[in-house]
């Protein structure tokens, strides 16, 4: 397969440039102090990943090439998120102006660090434990948790690019070069998840924890020359159950469906470390419950519906003509919601949506909305779970069950309406995708299927794009006349009054 191709010595310069240009144009922002430190925080979340790329099996010049391309895009969208958050006077790196979730864990942290601040409501602490902890060493900024979520991003596409080399050499005869860059550029593809990954939020911790407990797991799905180095496997299992214990205490349940679908083909052979990897999880849902404000009962509420998941979910103005489809998705039956998969698993697919209607117009959002290579990607996906998976000779084993079986719970939990809790699970499907590529590269014969799949998938992808973006600014027009409406009438109501 083609390669990405560049000197060592052009890369070097290429990387000293970058972080050159970054120096002079933080310095001139924020001063010596503040720019000398960005910098430094920015070139040590890109010389990790470094390290662990030098150190993969596969590694090459293409992936330096894709991994300074990918820091580069992220530490631009990083530095323009730190001129918007400290764009008012009252407003600096270590008291920006943040929203939502993001202002929730700042605030909890410095509440943590003993600064009188307004207590915010935390249910998982372990990201802004995090926070507290680099506060104390390198004193209190929003620089070291954004750049700390950057470096876990890059971990996450090199760790992925490294279980798609790991999963499918010695199933295609592509190379190992090849295998771990082209993991990696399909990562990359994934713009809404590499965005999540330059804010201050809790995501990029959950891709690390996702990544490396996906590259453990691939050792049991991998072929045997490929089995080796079992004690460094259980300790990124671990490892990666720990983290997630503290950010995100529910996605454990998803890990533990990963360990059985793995240990399934082959159980003889690995029950043991199943078992194993199993109690891991068991023990860290256990820790992690006990820091989370999330009990088991409220996993179990979660699951299973009820008028708290019909009041708080599906219920923005731009879901409107969703929730209308819907109607009371979270009080049906079991059976219910399993036959509306196929609506509730689409919608999943499709948000978020290309476009911009309400949100903030900055530069992480447009970015965000550039959805076009998760389709891409799902797409090809898609492809081979209807056309290949059920051939003997032609599939990747269980490993794709697993993305698609995570894929499918969530859309079951939330009725297909929290995409967002499904990004740091699309990497899982990037093997798979590469295996389609792969397939298609060396066999001719699957050439022809695939056109004619791609022609209908993107004929029915904008379709559908259309018909939900007339449905959806025609109802939040709507809401919004409705809204003019009832301000004219309270406006009538006071002049009576008066």
């Amino acid at each position: 397969m083609p390669r990405l191709t560049m000197p060592r010595t052009l890369l070097l310069l290429a990387e000293v440039i970058t972080f050159a240009v970054l120096a002079v144009v933080a310095v001139g922002h924020f001063g010596l102090q503040d720019g000398g430190g960005i910098t430094a925080a920015f070139l040590v979340a890109y010389l990790v990943p470094c390290l662990l790329l030098s150190r993969a099996c596969g590694t090459s010049t293409s992936a330096r090439v894709v991994l300074l391309m990918l820091a580069i895009l992220l530490i631009v969208v990083s530095y323009s998120n730190l001129l918007r958050w400290t764009q008012f006077e009252e407003c600096t790196l270590q008291f920006p102006d943040l929203k939502s979730d993001a202002r929730g864990f700042y605030k909890w942290a410095l509440l943590h660090s003993g600064y009188a601040v307004d207590e915010a409501g935390v249910i998982f602490p372990g990201f802004p434990l995090m926070m507290v902890a680099l506060w104390k060493v390198l004193g209190v900024s929003v620089v070291w948790p954004l750049a700390m979520n950057m470096m876990f991003t890059m971990i996450s596409v090199v760790l992925t690019g490294m279980t798609t080399r790991r999963l499918l050499i010695g199933r295609v005869s592509v190379s190992h070069q090849s295998l771990l860059t082209g993991g990696m550029i399909l990562t990359c593809l994934l713009l809404f998840y590499l965005m999540m990954g330059v804010s201050i939020l809790k995501e990029p911790s959950t891709y690390l924890s996702v990544s490396m407990v996906g590259y453990a797991l691939s050792s049991m799905a991998a072929v045997d020359d490929e089995r080796h180095r079992l004690w460094r496997d259980i300790v990124l299992f671990v490892l990666g159950c720990a983290l997630l214990a503290l950010v995100r205490t529910t996605f454990l349940y998803f890990f533990a469906v990963g360990v059985v679908i793995m240990a399934v083909p082959h159980w003889r052979r690995d029950w043991m470390m199943a078992l194993g990897m199993l109690a891991v999880a068991l023990v860290a849902l256990l820790v992690g419950d006990h820091f989370a404000s999330y009990s088991f009962s409220r996993h179990a509420e979660i699951v299973s519906g009820g008028w708290n998941m019909q009041r708080f979910y599906v219920m923005t103005d731009s879901q409107k003509v969703y929730h209308d489809l819907l109607n009371y998705y979270f009080l049906y039956s079991s059976w219910h919601k399993a036959l509306m998969l196929p609506l509730t698993m689409a919608v999943q697919f499709f948000i978020p949506f290309p476009w911009l209607i309400s949100e903030e117009p900055v530069l992480a959002n447009y970015i965000c909305r550039i959805t076009f290579g998760w389709y891409l990607l799902g797409g090809i996906a898609l492809f081979y779970y209807l056309f290949m998976s059920w051939r003997r000779h032609e599939n990747m084993g269980a490993w794709a069950w697993w993305p698609a079986v995570i894929y499918a719970i969530i859309a079951y939990v939330m009725a297909g309406s929290m995409a967002r809790y499904v990004v740091p699970f699309q990497p899982l499907f990037v093997p798979v995708a590469m295996f389609v590529l792969c397939r298609l590269y060396e066999d001719n014969r699957w050439r022809k299927p695939f056109k004619c799949w791609a022609i209908g998938f993107i004929l029915a992808l904008v379709v559908v794009l259309a018909i939900c973006y007339e449905l959806q600014t025609s109802s939040i027009s709507s809401m919004l006349n409705l809204r003019s409406l009832e301000d004219v009438m309270r406006d009538m109501l006071v002049m009576a009054e008066k």
